[in-house]
């Protein structure tokens, strides 16, 4: 699948189609908690899974508690909405951890993915995510909770009003609690303007470059995570397509489709600028070729490139 097709299903835009909800059969997932590693930085493991009449990536990852567009960029050439029953589908379940300190929440939009470092210091937790869609980019930046909600109501931003309105589909200014209230059953606000972690009616809106810039979570997720986060903990939003890991002293290169807006590459780190900083001094080996074609095929998959020397 060519990167610009799996663009466009990444910008799927769905926060008007509030019929997706009623479509869809209620489907269990399990969060994706790990032990960190004590050397090195990659967790979990890769499963499959086998397709089942039905299903669609969105449908069966969310078993895994995977997103839409994880799901796509393991499964090159599968079908998104129609998968062939029977077929064996990668559920990409290894994550590399970002390059990022062990700290509260961290959102990589590059991946649409959330991971929460537990206080403990031993463990961390993992959740798809929905991200700004185009025109309405997630920001960078370091902040914290500041404020939990539990069934809260949606008051709109001025801007989303005049949006709507601008497209000839007006929506009211205040939205109760309930079941198709665009927040779900759990709300956190952070201290940048109108991005909110929270809940949603619409399930494929999760893994997606979807909303209106704030977070998107699976209503089952965010429902675990607001019982673990405090006010005050920290959230920093990074933009990372490229992950260098090592496990048993060999180094692995995660790759994903960088979003398409110039803002996010004031984030971005080379390749080599990666493994320099990952090996600290190390003697380290790699093939520049699987590093070229893993990086071309951006996948999500974490995939040997070389080994290390000496544990870092």
């Amino acid at each position: 699948m060519s990167n610009q097709l799996k663009t466009t299903i990444r910008n799927v835009f769905v926060v008007s189609t509030l019929w997706i909800g009623t479509l869809l059969c209620p489907v269990q997932s399990f969060a994706l908690t790990f032990v960190l590693p004590h050397n090195g930085n990659i967790v979990g493991n890769v499963q499959y899974a086998t397709v089942q009449p039905g299903d669609s990536l969105s449908t069966l990852g969310r078993r895994y508690d995977m997103g839409g567009y994880e799901m796509v960029e393991a499964n090159p050439g599968v079908s998104y909405a129609d998968p062939t029953p029977g077929k064996r589908i990668i559920i990409p379940s290894r994550f590399i951890l970002p390059d990022t300190a062990r700290k509260g929440i961290i959102i990589n939009l590059a991946e649409m993915r959330l991971y929460y470092y537990h206080p403990d210091g031993v463990h961390v937790s993992t959740y798809p995510v929905g991200v700004g869609q185009e025109g309405w980019n997630t920001p960078l930046g370091t902040t914290t909770v500041t404020r939990k909600r539990e069934h809260p109501v949606w008051v709109v931003p001025d801007s989303i009003l005049e949006n709507h309105e601008a497209h000839g589909e007006p929506i009211e200014k205040v939205w109760p609690a309930g079941p198709n209230n665009p927040l779900g059953d759990y709300a956190m606000n952070t201290g940048l303007k109108n991005i909110v972690i929270h809940g949603s009616p619409y399930p494929k809106g999760v893994g997606v470059r979807s909303s209106h810039g704030c977070i998107r979570m699976l209503n089952e997720d965010v429902a675990q995570l607001f019982k673990m986060v405090q006010i005050g903990t920290p959230v920093t939003i990074i933009h990372q397509p490229t992950k260098i890991g090592v496990m048993d002293n060999k180094l692995f290169l995660e790759a994903h489709v960088p979003l398409s807006k110039a803002q996010y590459y004031s984030d971005y780190t080379s390749t080599g600028e990666l493994l320099h900083k990952l090996v600290k001094g190390a003697k380290y080996s790699v093939h520049w070729k699987d590093i070229e074609r893993i990086q071309n095929k951006a996948n999500g998959l974490p995939q040997p490139i070389g080994s290390i020397g000496t544990m870092f």
